[in-house]
């Protein structure tokens, strides 16, 4: 198991580094959640201080790194090998218990290939996927008290990455442990105390995280930002709901994708309505470990049903590494061994072919002050850092672009890191940036159009107009960047 962990590291960090150990810059909400662990860092607050719709556990994990390594390109990418090496480590554990032979090999191939193709990107959603993992793995063995208490800490950790996905798996454990206690005809009382456990543990897990920051902001600012903003507006723009993963699809240039995008959206779920048929016929085949398989499907089902209204190829990949075992149980159920040997060759391939195009092709290299990075040859951002890197300076003001703050090591004087056209940015959010720019005087803001001019989608309301006036008032348009980037400069210092 170690050595496939290990192997799924080196897969990672071929596609995430270019050899030895120069940074490849990628252009994914990592950047994002970074910058906000560096916000922590400086002392400020989520809910507080800068707003979070989120529960907090990926900023301060970052920021606990930062602290520990000091603010460093490389962290992000590094992370996310270890996240990967973790989530292989768990499939493999499972899948040890569930297949013999070679089938044991099957998870990591497909994690490294059809998993990690669109999904390297270390964010809360694979924190609170290797933490809903945890919980899983900690009730193979039984449902014991004391592995019922560490699978419900395990939950309330991944609430504090995602609260949704954490609240989810905690509730098909409760429904789980029911479903045990139906199929034994057990009348001795246990699963309610197992799911009293499990609540206790998990509330237990993130209050500890979560309680301060609570405190810090008040139960109310918590409760608008965790639950009442992701119901109800989080949603509002394409690139989090259903509408955009068309344009997803089509803007993504790999062929790759007429694979990719099935095995995630078509592939995951019919595994698991595929995995449920097969539970009806449990009593005819009492030899398979139905009580493990069942606890698979559920928590896959429930990290699935986390992302179900707002869907991306990149949160569907970090859903589905229960998916993952269970196909390796239905192939080595059936005897597949060429199906799994096919599967498991093609997802490697892939892997293979996305690191070595990684490290042939001549990467372009810029030194900013939180690293030396690597910018891939057909990414349209490298004249932005190249020039942003010339005329900033760390600790400098900024708004605008939030994937430039921490490479550049910028300083954010507004509550929000960049605005959202539609319900995403509030009125009172778009008062307190223009209040936040004036106060520091901003020099620069490095903005798309999109990010303040409504665009062609049907819009449901506009916010922004504050900020368009404030912008044009007091910033001129001084430079356009490849790739559409626009330079704004203050003109009333």
């Amino acid at each position: 198991m170690m050595s496939l962990a290990a192997s799924t590291f080196a897969f990672c960090w071929l596609r995430l580094f270019v050899l030895p150990h120069t940074t490849l810059l990628v252009w994914g909400d990592q950047l994002e959640y970074a910058t906000k662990g560096v916000r922590v860092l400086r002392g400020e607050l989520p809910y507080r201080d800068f707003f979070e719709f989120l529960t907090p556990g990926t900023d301060l994990l970052y920021a606990l790194i930062f602290r520990c390594v000091g603010l460093a390109l490389w962290v992000p990418n590094l992370v996310m090998c270890v996240l990967a090496s973790m989530a292989t480590l768990w499939m493999t554990w499972c899948a040890h218990r569930l297949v013999r032979g070679w089938f044991v090999v099957l998870p990591a191939a497909l994690n490294v290939g059809f998993v990690l193709y669109s999904g390297a990107d270390a964010t809360h959603h694979w924190f609170s996927t290797v933490a809903s993992l945890g919980a899983l793995c900690a009730l193979f063995g039984g449902n014991s008290l004391r592995r019922v208490a560490v699978a419900g800490a395990f939950c309330g950790v991944a609430a504090s990455f995602t609260q949704t996905k954490g609240g989810l798996v905690t509730t098909v454990l409760i429904a789980y442990f029911i479903w045990i206690a139906l199929q034994e005809k057990d009348r001795s009382g246990k699963w309610w105390r197992r799911c009293l456990v499990l609540c206790a543990a998990a509330v237990v897990a993130f209050a500890a995280i979560n309680g301060p920051l609570i405190l810090a902001a008040g139960w109310e600012k918590w409760a608008w930002a965790v639950i009442v903003f992701p119901v109800r507006y989080a949603s509002s723009v394409s690139a989090d709901n259903w509408t955009g993963v068309l344009p997803a699809f089509y803007a993504n240039a790999s062929k790759l994708k007429w694979v990719i995008f099935p095995v995630q959206f078509i592939g995951v779920p019919l595994t698991y309505l595929w995995f449920f048929l097969r539970l009806r016929r449990a009593k005819a085949e009492p030899q398979e470990p139905w009580n493990q398989l069942a606890l698979v499907a559920v928590v896959g089902v429930a990290m699935l049903a986390a992302v179900a209204t707002m869907p991306s190829i990149k949160r569907v990949s970090a859903a589905s590494p229960p998916a993952v075992v269970l196909i390796t149980w239905l192939l080595s159920r059936g005897g597949k061994v060429r199906t799994a040997v096919l599967l498991g060759a093609a997802s490697a391939a892939i892997a293979a072919a996305q690191f070595t195009l990684i490290q042939l092709q001549p990467e372009r290299i810029v030194d900013l002050p939180a690293g030396r990075a690597a910018i891939p040859p057909k990414a349209n951002y490298f004249e932005l850092f190249r020039w942003a890197a010339e005329n900033t300076k760390p600790g400098q003001w900024y708004y605008g672009l939030h994937t430039l703050m921490f490479p550049l090591e910028l300083r954010n004087p507004t509550p929000i890191e960049d605005l959202g056209t539609d319900e995403f940015s509030r009125p009172e959010q778009v008062a307190e940036v223009v209040e936040g720019l004036e106060s520091k005087k901003v020099p620069m803001m490095i903005l798309l159009p999109r990010m303040y001019i409504l665009g062609t989608l049907a819009h449901k309301a506009d916010h922004l107009q504050p900020f368009r006036d404030y912008l044009y008032s007091h910033y001129r348009e001084t430079e356009t960047l490849d790739g559409g980037y626009e330079v704004w400069e203050r003109v009333d210092k």
